[in-house]
């Protein structure tokens, strides 16, 4: 297990952001899920990774000791593109690798296509790229995904509790005034994003990534109350000039092939990999697999950095 220390550094308008840095290598941004999660649930892709990348994890605007933002709308994809490329700024980092992981990989995404600039390469893990509005537009395979996905567990003795949650999400999310509510919510559905949690070892992974679940309710409830139905990556994604390769768990939940590939199909310079046997989460079920995927990429996409 790697220290590391949280930092703390000032942005204009007397706002702060709080970050962490583990590895040597290459200079990388992380980006976690949520929206409304701190980014220390990324060190263990942190670690994972700490051969290759110097990954800055660094808290969205709002989480850990990140300044909230003053516009719920900067929420969004967009509003937390444009915090982190603030952020990359103040650091004085050069272009870098973008790594995001779920709603994290769909802000790297856009990062990406808003500041190509600024990236070398990106890496979008379980990304979601399709919101309900459009998935329905388009005869609804993303939904269709989901619904086989979750149904795989219905003999599990915790499925009905987590369905009952992951079916009710959204009003209660919204009808809330309490954050723990919300981080008892996901502590209880989140067997429901990995393809095996009854294995040992997903068991306890589950366990450590709910000690830093700690919600902004803030960033919930803006995603809950109109952003995540409209979110729509593929008008944008030729805009990225950077490598990108998108690694989707095959029997990821919310993240899997049926928003993977239409992401791919968008890009000009992207590679997909689908990790079989995982869910939403591959570095926690797929470790091995899943490094291997990402350094090999690495190796075959950025030339070797100067001495």
């Amino acid at each position: 297990m790697v220290t590391a220390t949280v930092n703390e550094i000032r942005l204009d308008g007397d706002r702060v952001a709080t970050y962490e840095v583990i590895g040597e290598g290459r200079d990388a941004l992380m980006f976690p899920g949520g929206p409304g999660f701190a980014a220390a649930y990324m060190r263990g892709d942190a670690e994972r990774f700490a051969d290759v990348l110097r990954s800055h994890l660094i808290d969205p605007h709002g989480s850990g000791g990140s300044t909230p933002p003053t516009d719920p709308a900067d929420y969004s994809s967009e509003g937390h593109a444009r915090f982190y490329e603030e952020v990359r700024r103040a650091l004085g980092l050069g272009p870098v690798v973008i790594f995001g992981h779920s709603f994290g990989a769909t802000t790297g995404l856009t990062y990406s296509a808003m500041f190509p600039e600024s990236v070398v390469a990106c890496i979008a893990v379980a990304a979601f790229g399709i919101g309900e509005e459009q998935d329905e537009a388009a005869g609804g395979e993303a939904a269709a995904e989901m619904d086989a996905m979750i149904d795989r567990h219905r003999d599990q003795p915790w499925f009905q509790e987590a369905k009952q949650v992951w079916d009710g999400w959204t009003e209660r999310v919204l009808g809330t005034d309490d954050p723990h509510e919300v981080e008892t919510m996901m502590a209880t559905v989140l067997p429901l994003y990995t393809a095996h949690p009854e294995r040992p070892e997903v068991r306890a992974g589950l366990q450590e990534f709910g000690t830093h679940l700690k919600a902004d309710l803030a960033a919930d409830k803006a995603w809950e109350g109109g952003l995540f139905q409209g979110v729509d990556l593929l008008p944008i994604l030729g805009r990225v000039r950077a490598p990108t390769l998108i690694v989707a768990g095959a029997l990821d939940p919310i993240c899997g092939p049926a928003q993977a590939k239409p992401i791919v199909e968008g890009l000009d310079f992207g590679d997909l990999v689908l990790i079989p046997d995982s869910g939403h989460m591959p570095g926690l079920e797929s470790p091995g697999r899943f490094r291997e995927a990402v350094v090999d990429w690495l190796d075959r996409s950025l030339p070797a950095p100067a001495e």
